[in-house]
């Protein structure tokens, strides 16, 4: 076991109580008779105990979980670690999601019969090891008494797409590290990914084999289509209306599961959410910051530390120092934590409008709405898209890949790096602007395309000239304003479409500008659509669309955003 982690993640954490004991590895047999490799690990001296229970299809991720165990068992608790089923050394079939639910309640029943175990039994675990979590949440035995939930949400049509649009980076690249085909080198397999036309003949090009779920995501647009609608997906959906156990709840304002782990948390039970905790920091997904901004007063083993007092209060009867049903969020530029009464609550909408100044020509946003009306024109070519830079709807850049786009809150590019973006900049203002929630762009657009793309990214412009991202988002025509199912668009009629940002705590500083840039890709975080209707998967070509967003007058465009005292 690698004593040098161990001693890393506990120099956050509480002194230990006890010294690590017996280990073991067995197999655990589950109700079709598959067996699952399960690492346990006891504190020294005598139990039963409190138990952990994590579950993991990760392999390389094994000797930080070892770590982590023996961290727990430091503290007085059995920790049990197992590899999913077809992964690592368990056996059966690789078929991601769909047998957690019941392997994690076969192995709760194992445990419970266990001489280690006292009866008091805890999950724990970020990412795909809170899925399975998430899986059995509402059927849980009463044994079970907290769970411990971060970076992955139920709400998986939302993950896979914005407003018709394929989160690539997060979900091809995804796909790539998880395809269950040995002996692949994933070396430049995403860039060759995501240049194949059309794109539905990807697993077959790079693995020479069908990836039969992968297809379904990037053929499965509609957030009303079967694949979302019924099985695995449409269930899980509904898991967090049913919960009665308390979960503590965490996630990072930069991280791709936020938009959903927000929603969840809303879809618990009055009663459970009373007995629940949730908060939300500057990290990405691996819950650690991360891009070119400073952070004061955050802590990257926040989430183990939380999750040992919410064990100690639930599996072991000890004082909770905090309040219950709590919303906590971090305020970026404040660098100081704030709580909520369940959910982020804004006491005021402000909205800043689009305009042209017509002595200067420069592109303003403005808490007036003007009469006169405007438009700007720019022209989409899907074959150069505008590189992402920033945001939270990224994955591939936690496995160090070189061309990865970088996470989080980065240093952006001056108004006029490109044509096909255009900028819109407001005067330094006088106040500081305490974003609190989603804001929303409401603009009013046209193109001579049946079918097209339109993305906003907001940032913070310091005094000293760099801008900074604070949000971003996407639509197509098709799915414009959450459309359940495509709507038609006649090309050069204008039409309103909103794209609704992730929610976030941010102040913008007295002296800082408000900048608005608007163009029509963000790629790989989202594909980049080929200006033609249908799915888009299936498409074998592309073709240049000219863009206008009007301003002003009968249409008035405008950023709207949720501030707080």
């Amino acid at each position: 076991m690698n004593s040098a982690m161990i001693e890393q993640i506990e120099s956050g954490l509480p002194a230990a109580t006890h010294e690590t004991g017996v280990s073991e590895a067995v197999r655990v047999e589950m109700r079709d008779g598959i067996a699952l490799m399960t690492r346990i690990y006891l504190p020294k001296g005598e139990g039963p105990w409190p138990v952990v229970l994590i579950r993991h299809p990760y392999p390389g991720m094994l000797p930080l979980l070892e770590a982590t165990a023996a961290v727990l068992s430091k503290r007085g608790y059995a920790a049990v670690v197992q590899d999913c089923r077809g992964t690592g050394e368990s056996a059966g079939a690789w078929v991601p999601f769909v047998h957690e639910g019941d392997d994690g309640i076969d192995t709760i029943e194992w445990i419970k019969r266990q001489g280690w175990a006292n009866g008091r039994i805890g999950t724990y675990g970020a990412s795909y090891l809170s899925a399975v979590q998430w899986a059995m949440a509402d059927r849980v035995p009463p044994e079970v008494k907290a769970m411990c939930i971060s970076g992955f949400t139920t709400e998986r049509y939302r993950q896979n797409y914005m407003n018709g649009m394929f989160r690539h980076d997060v979900y091809t690249g995804w796909a790539i590290g998880n395809s269950g085909v040995k002996d692949v080198r994933t070396e430049g397999l995403f860039r060759r990914a995501v240049q194949v036309k059309p794109h539905i003949a990807m697993d077959r090009e790079l693995f020479g084999v069908e990836l039969p779920w992968y297809r379904k995501w990037i053929t499965s647009v509609s957030p009303e289509d079967e694949y979302w609608q019924s099985g695995f997906w449409a269930e899980l959906k509904e898991i967090p209306k049913r919960v009665r156990t308390p979960i503590l709840m965490a996630d990072g304002w930069f991280d791709q599961h936020l938009d959903g782990m927000v929603r969840d948390y809303g879809k618990l039970p009055e009663e459970t959410r009373r007995r629940s905790r949730f908060f939300l920091g500057p990290w990405t997904h691996a819950m650690v910051p991360s891009g070119d901004l400073d952070y004061p007063d955050h802590d990257r083993f926040v989430l183990l530390r939380e999750a040992l007092t919410w064990f100690d209060r639930h599996l072991k009867g000890e004082p909770y120092p905090e309040p219950l049903g709590d919303l906590q969020t971090y305020v970026i530029r404040e660098g100081r934590w704030r709580r909520w009464d369940g959910a982020i609550a804004p006491t005021e909408m402000r909205r800043f409008y689009l305009h042209k100044d017509e002595d200067t020509g420069s592109l303003q946003l403005t808490e007036t709405a003007r009469d006169r009306n405007g438009s700007a024109r720019y022209t989409y070519d899907p074959s150069y898209p505008v590189p992402t830079k920033g945001g939270a709807a990224l994955l591939r850049y936690l496995g160090g890949e070189p061309d990865a786009a970088k996470a989080a809150s980065v240093v952006q590019d001056p108004p006029g790096y490109r044509d096909d973006v255009i900028s819109f900049l407001s005067e330094p203002l006088q106040h500081d602007l305490r974003i609190a929630g989603m804001m929303k762009a409401r603009l009013i657009v046209s193109s001579d395309a049946e079918d097209t793309a339109f993305t906003v990214n907001v940032m913070e412009v310091f005094a000293d000239g760099a801008a900074y991202n604070i949000r971003d988002g996407i639509t197509s025509l098709a799915y414009r304003g959450g459309a359940p199912r495509p709507l038609d668009y006649r090309p050069h009629e204008p039409a309103r479409i909103e794209i609704e940002c992730w929610p976030i705590t941010w102040t913008l500083k007295a002296g800082s500008r408000l900048r608005l840039d608007i163009s029509s890709s963000n790629f790989p975080a989202y594909h980049a659509h080929p200006n033609l209707a249908g799915p888009w998967a299936l498409q074998t070509e592309v073709r240049l669309a000219e863009q206008t967003v009007y301003y002003g007058g009968k249409h008035s465009s405008y950023l709207e955003i949720p501030v707080v005292d």
